[in-house]
């Protein structure tokens, strides 16, 4: 939100009749309508009306089952997080992740590397060794500037953000297989 208001203006609302300007006021325009973003967000997923994008479980199970680390580091807040996880891949599945980060685990959002970073640590593995699926350009910069490959698998939303610093590009996982990724991993490491 920061980075479209800084783009687009800031606007006025109900909370202010004309456009914040003092960075406090900026900052409590964002953290309410994050926390209302939140709570509808969780009214949503609450409803069951939410799937899983396309090939997302069969592509964790296949990791889990391979023995490879699996770890989910979101932006947003992490009671949201917990809620559409535990939602769209069930319990089992987030209780089986290696790790889990949400923005409120780090001190800088993404596109700042460090949750990616942190994870790393987290999971004791070099960077160079992660793959992170990504859907968008900010996702794409944190994970290139924490010295990680990553693919993309846009949303009608992202489609048409420049993902030319990522490996591949997909609209949905529903065809890409842990080998794909294992081979596009060893190809970056060789050519990057």
């Amino acid at each position: 939100m920061r980075w479209y208001f800084g783009e687009n203006g800031w606007p006025s609302s109900n909370i202010f009749e004309t456009p914040p300007s003092s960075d406090s006021d900026k900052e409590k325009l964002v953290d309410i309508v994050q926390d209302w973003k939140t709570e509808r967000y969780k009214d949503i997923l609450k409803s069951g009306t939410v799937k899983p994008r396309p090939g997302v479980l069969q592509l964790m199970d296949e990791v889990k089952g391979a023995g490879i680390k699996l770890a989910v580091c979101s932006a947003a807040t992490k009671s949201s997080v917990i809620l559409c996880l535990e939602s769209l891949i069930g319990l089992e599945r987030f209780n089986g992740l290696d790790c889990f980060l949400a923005g409120d685990d780090v001190k800088l959002k993404k596109p700042d590397p460090s949750i990616y970073i942190t994870a790393a640590k987290k999971l004791g593995v070099q960077s160079q060794n992660c793959l992170v699926v990504e859907d968008s350009v900010i996702g794409l910069q944190a994970a290139k500037g924490a010295g990680m490959s990553c693919i993309i698998t846009y949303t009608p939303s992202t489609a048409n953000q420049d993902f030319t610093d990522a490996i591949a590009t997909y609209p949905d996982l529903s065809n890409v297989s842990l080998e794909d990724l294992k081979l596009l991993l060893q190809k970056s490491l060789v050519t990057g």
